[in-house]
């Protein structure tokens, strides 16, 4: 049997099926792809502008550059590192449970091994081959035979600059990244516990209440222990309650526990779904970017006025207890409910999208917000290097001319760099992922 819509015949049998299909999508939440789009990656561009503070608050901005009719707006470029990274954890949190709730990778042996496999691939080569690049032209005394057990944990991501009482000098963000590779190595055993007491909206909120509580405690018993020397010394503040990863379960953890939201909140509001306007889907989302701008002009604020960030005698740690207290979470929260607003909808649909590339940026042009996403794994790892090179060719009697110099010379130069390892390393040991399930 055939009808006719406008001016094309169908089969009524294939309707249905389509029909039946899209109805399956919806109730049973089965991975859905859709082909030919060009849309731009948010979380992609997050990725990249967390890596932009960072590097703007590693090449020293100066105090009192910024003068408007007598107001100091100097602390508009001074980006929080430690909200930057925070960001970092939460969108890999949500990444990496993710890959496991939308079946990427199944809960059995083979599925968390292709997971960890997987891992290697993306962090390792690069990693390591920057160890070696780094030890021999800018770090040499890392090789020095009295300092290889420092070297063994950088090799061994257990590395923090701080490890011992008289650290080497040595890239200072590789911290993060053995943080990161410790919380992969738990991402398969959170899942499999989540999918035992997470079912309803109640649980849910429970776990979130619990985790936070968790890590509150160990934050406070590791201040109450070291609140001096947290204050007033940058090395033990980076030892006890920066670095370790339990002082950063609950940004991980909130970023993973998106995941199971998104689930709650698709099966909970499928029936009425059509009834919500295009009106109210946009203002989530603007919500969110809002709030992140707000995140970012309140740490600025708060590092430049309260933490006296960048005062020549200012003592080397944290001061305040709303840095060491409330940040942390704060920050896990606003990027939670950006990943929610922005990944809610389009959860369970793997859009095929077009390739990042010159064509595809003239077609949308926002999607240039990606670029610096792409190469955010290789500019985090290179603009400290070449920051500590460059550092005293950029100088200036204006303070603010330097730090500008400063800034562009350091972002071209990571940016080449990463583009060169980019293409050379990371990109060419992609071809051996291997994954469980589709799509690839």
């Amino acid at each position: 049997m055939y009808i006719y819509l406008g001016d094309c015949m169908y089969d009524v049998r294939s309707l249905q099926l389509k029909v039946f299909m899209e109805k399956s999508i919806n109730y049973l939440h089965l991975p859905k792809v859709i082909q030919n789009n060009n849309r731009l990656d948010v979380l992609l561009a997050l990725r990249g502008f967390a890596c932009l503070m960072v590097v703007i608050i590693h090449c020293a901005p100066p105090r009192n550059a910024l003068i408007y009719q007598n107001y100091d707006l100097s602390w508009l470029i001074f980006s929080h590192g430690a909200v930057a990274v925070w960001i970092f954890f939460c969108l890999s949190g949500y990444l990496m449970g993710k890959a496991f709730y939308t079946e990427r990778y199944s809960s059995d042996v083979t599925g968390v091994i292709n997971f960890w496999r997987n891992r290697v691939l993306r962090i390792f080569p690069l990693y390591y081959f920057a160890v070696l690049i780094l030890s021999i032209f800018v770090y040499p005394d890392v090789l020095k035979f009295e300092n290889w057990g420092y070297l063994l944990r950088v090799c061994t991501f257990t590395y923090h600059p701080y490890v011992s009482s008289q650290p080497i000098a040595f890239n200072d963000v590789f911290w993060s990244l053995s943080t990161e590779v410790q919380f992969y190595i738990f991402v398969p055993f959170i899942y499999n516990l989540s999918k035992f007491i997470i079912f309803k909206q109640k649980q849910l909120i429970t776990a979130a209440i619990l985790i936070t509580s968790i890590t509150f405690f160990i934050k406070t018993l590791f201040w109450l222990s070291f609140s001096h020397h947290i204050n007033h010394q940058m090395g033990y503040a980076f030892k006890y309650w920066y670095t370790p990863i339990f002082n950063n379960l609950d940004v991980f953890l909130s970023g993973f526990l998106v995941n199971p939201l998104i689930k709650y909140y698709k099966s909970k509001s499928f029936t009425i779904e059509n009834k919500i306007n295009f009106k109210r889907f946009i203002n989530k989302k603007h919500t969110a970017m809002l709030l992140m701008i707000l995140l970012y002009l309140f740490t600025a604020h708060h590092l430049y006025h309260q933490e006296l960030w960048g005062l020549p005698n200012r003592p080397g740690g944290w001061r305040t207890i709303t840095t060491i207290f409330i940040f942390q979470p704060l920050t896990a929260i606003i990027t939670s409910f950006f990943i929610f607003a922005f990944e809610s909808d389009n959860y369970h649909i793997y859009t095929k999208n077009e390739n990042l590339s010159f064509a595809a940026i003239l077609k949308n042009p926002l999607r240039i917000l990606e670029v610096l996403g792409n190469l955010s794994y290789g500019v985090y790892i290179w603009h400290m290097p070449i920051l500590l090179r460059i550092y005293a060719i950029f100088s200036s009697d204006i303070p603010i001319e330097a730090f500008y110099n400063r800034l562009a010379a350091t972002l071209i130069l990571s940016v080449i760099l990463a583009t060169v390892t980019y293409y050379l390393v990371e990109l060419p040991m992609t071809k051996f992922k291997k994954n469980h399930s589709f799509p690839n």
